[in-house]
């Protein structure tokens, strides 16, 4: 009896000891000591996982039914509670999902964090096709970007300095940007996919978004790169339910697709592959949209193609608020210029553009929202989402 007694009280000694450590410290995975911290920096929030747009669809051939074209949503909710009118909801850059927003590859608080911790509701979206929603047919995506090209454009342009003159400037990458690197090498096996039928894409993501935002109340979005598509067809298919767009160097310019000595084709709708709603409306945009190249072409500042006067305005997106900003760094310093203009073009009411190097930030690749100084980065846009969050258009 007495020795049962002294057992079972060191029994519980012994695990209230464990649990204080547990309490105390990192929980590794067996085997897994040493590899990283797990020391997570993310905020405190509660989860819910749904799908939303998408269709059955049967194939004609075998008469077998599946469901495509949903898109992976996750609801996050802040522990203490929404403290703002208007969710967030977040599109991920080309050859990303949506974990890309919740913590830097160097396990530092990233964005979806961050606006938790400022009573935000957060939506994270794989995009159709991508991730964890439903792809497309198979043949409507391709491999992942190369080392080398990520590298190069990305993470230690600094490096490749003769892709374009202000690749020179990166300074703000965690690490060495290269392969080897622990950072790099944490990061880069994110990278997934690519759509390669943008149209498609656009069309099933804009169906699905409208869905979401059915369901919630009037949200900003917020895009990088690739992602941009998306800002513009969702505003145009549901613009009353868009309360501000905030772009981290959104989409490539109208009409063309830019990299260094070259230029292809694209978009045929200027910013989109899908039609939008102009006015006068647009039929056939290769012959209703008359084009102009303005500017002189060079590898610091690239040459726009812009609408011929007088230009067809975006009726559907004039009187969203939108904000979008450009690094010093990134490939993209030659290039928004354009996309600026031809949203001003069409008659967009209420855009800020914003050069980071004009308010003291410097030294910002592409992915600025991962980069040393993320959080630096996403104080301006909470300013602006406070600035706009009572705001009715």
């Amino acid at each position: 009896m007495w020795t049962t007694k002294v057992i079972t009280a060191t029994a519980i000694a012994l695990l209230s000891r464990a649990i204080a450590i547990l309490a105390t410290k990192p929980v590794l995975l067996p085997g897994l000591d040493g590899l990283r911290s797990y020391d997570s920096q993310e905020a405190q929030h509660q989860r819910q996982v749904f799908f939303v747009g998408g269709n059955y669809q049967t194939d004609p051939t075998t008469n077998l039914t599946l469901f495509v074209n949903q898109m992976y949503t996750e609801q996050l909710i802040p522990a203490n509670g929404v403290k703002h009118p208007n969710p967030l909801i977040f599109f991920h850059g080309a050859g990303l999902s949506g974990a890309t927003w919740l913590q830097t590859p160097d396990n530092r608080q990233g964005w979806a964090s961050y606006f938790l911790d400022q009573g935000y509701a957060v939506f994270l979206v794989d995009v159709v096709s991508v991730g964890r929603s439903s792809r497309l047919p198979p043949t409507a995506v391709t491999g992942a970007a190369t080392v080398e090209v990520v590298e190069a454009f990305f993470s230690a342009s600094e490096k490749f300095p003769t892709n374009y003159p202000q690749a020179k400037l990166h300074t703000q990458w965690p690490g060495t940007g290269l392969q080897g690197d622990p950072t790099f090498d944490a990061w880069y096996p994110s990278l997934i996919q690519v759509p390669v039928d943008n149209a498609a894409t656009e069309e099933a993501v804009a169906i699905a978004t409208c869905d979401l935002l059915s369901r919630i109340p009037p949200s900003f979005l917020i895009a990088h790169s690739y992602g941009g598509l998306f800002l513009w067809v969702v505003a145009d298919k549901c613009p009353k339910a868009v309360q501000g767009i905030f772009g981290i160097e959104p989409s490539e310019p109208p009409f063309v697709n830019l990299v260094p000595g070259t230029s292809t084709p694209a978009r045929p709708y200027g910013l989109t592959d899908t039609p939008i709603t102009y006015d006068p409306p647009v039929v056939n945009p290769i012959t209703d949209l008359k084009k102009v190249i303005v500017g002189t072409d060079s590898p610091a500042n690239r040459s726009c193609i812009l609408q011929a006067n007088p230009p067809r305005t975006l009726p559907n997106l004039i009187d969203i608020p939108m904000y979008i900003y450009t690094t010093q760094s990134s490939i993209h310093i030659t290039y928004d210029h354009c996309n600026i203009a031809y949203l001003r073009q069409a008659g967009v009411k209420d855009l800020t553009w914003q050069l980071l190097q004009d308010i003291g930030i410097y030294g910002n690749g592409h992915f600025s929202f991962i980069e040393k100084n993320n959080l630096v980065i996403a104080s301006l846009a909470l300013e602006w989402f406070k600035e706009k969050e009572t705001q009715k258009h």
